[in-house]
């Protein structure tokens, strides 16, 4: 029997499929999709699977800070969510590996949750991948800061100034509390990454620079201080030979005390 023309693809495409971590949450999230669309009640799957930190408490719905994040409300935003999903996971993944990305993927998605329920513990039911995107952003902007994003598929910006921009949008608009997004899911899954790249952080020049001068400025003021102490123990002298040790009021005895004990410590 003549094989197929199209075997040799369905072949390649299949392992392929199965290798790459970024297909199986996008097809887990279409099958997901389509499940939710045909139940017989979509309010009762969103219910029982959407983050509600209400129930997670009060009735101990412990699933619902993952499940959450392969429900979504329709067409568009799956479809967005899984765009980025597949445009910013593809290359992560590539450079992580399956096992690395997937856990990325779910602590964000977690991050989301932890600030949902810090922000918005009576809000409504939170649904969507939107949280592990945001983190998904965070981590192509640490790791390909000046490689171009283009919104639109048309005006082209570099990672790290659109992260920054998207960052400061969620805050201004969670703050603002409007139009029912869970503002701070996508938060909490760029706070999430942010503990992830933690060491790439502290290791950075944003990181170093301020650390630097903060401690520069703390030598500084132990400098001062040293220098206003031994001032006072000076003072302190000079009045002990011009007028007696007996003639020293009781705080600057107390200081004279605490100094002696610091400079025999050190001599130990």
């Amino acid at each position: 029997m003549r094989p197929s023309p199209y075997s040799d693809y369905r072949r390649a495409w299949r392992p392929n499929l199965s290798a790459s971590m970024v297909n199986r949450i996008i097809l887990l999230n279409v099958v997901i999709h389509i499940v939710k669309t045909f139940a017989p009640s979509q309010m009762s799957v969103i219910y029982l699977f959407g983050l509600t930190p209400d129930l997670v408490i009060s009735k101990f719905f412990v699933w619902q800070p993952i499940t959450y994040m392969f429900l979504h409300a329709n067409f568009m935003h799956i479809f967005f969510n899984m765009l980025m999903t597949w445009f910013l996971g593809t290359t992560l993944e590539t450079v992580w590996g399956p096992r690395k990305f997937l856990i990325y993927y779910v602590v964000c998605g977690l991050g989301g949750a932890v600030f949902s329920a810090i922000f918005t513990f009576h809000g409504p039911p939170v649904i969507g991948a939107s949280a592990a995107v945001f983190g998904l952003y965070l981590a192509y902007a640490m790791m390909f800061p000046n490689n171009y994003v283009y919104i639109y598929f048309l005006f082209p910006v570099r990672a790290k100034y659109l992260v920054a921009f998207l960052a400061g949008l969620q805050l201004l608009y969670g703050i603002a509390g409007s139009s029912g997004i869970a503002y701070f899911a996508h938060l909490g899954g760029m706070a999430a990454g942010l503990l992830f790249f933690r060491r790439e952080i502290r290791q950075s020049r944003l990181w170093s620079r301020p650390m630097r001068w903060y401690a520069a400025r703390s030598l500084d003021k132990r400098r001062d201080w040293h220098e206003q102490e031994q001032a006072k123990i000076d003072s302190i002298l000079d009045k002990i030979q011009s007028r007696g040790f007996e003639n020293l009021s009781p705080t600057e005895k107390r200081i004279l005390e605490n100094y002696s004990r610091k400079q025999n410590e050190n001599t130990k």
